[in-house]
């Protein structure tokens, strides 16, 4: 019988890795931590040949030990932003402006 209510019942938490990815990312990152001296060879190996195929190794290889991060984009412009005008009036006193603190007059 289906569940049409809507309501979860049973199953994996939101958010809750998938056990099998949870232990292959386990076991991919141990094989990298016990190979990090040889993976160095290798890479050096690859970089003495073609220096820019070892950078998009190593970039491939990253994707599985840091997170990738997403663009955001952010619109700071609002409705009200965009109708709002300024108007500067300057008003000649005939005082002059101070050029530096010695010519200002308490």
């Amino acid at each position: 019988m289906a569940n049409n209510t809507g309501v979860k019942y049973g199953g994996r938490q939101k958010g809750t890795a998938n056990k099998a990815t949870a232990r292959l990312r386990e076991a991919f990152t141990d094989l990298l931590e016990g190979n990090m001296g040889r993976l160095q060879e290798l890479l050096d190996k690859v970089a003495e040949k073609n220096p820019e195929k070892a950078l998009k190794l190593l970039l491939k290889l990253s994707e599985f030990a840091l997170p990738k991060l997403r663009a955001m984009e952010v619109n700071n412009e609002s409705e009200e932003a965009m109708h709002t005008s300024l108007n500067i009036n300057i008003i000649d006193t005939g005082v002059p402006l101070a050029s530096c603190e010695d010519d200002m007059v308490d």
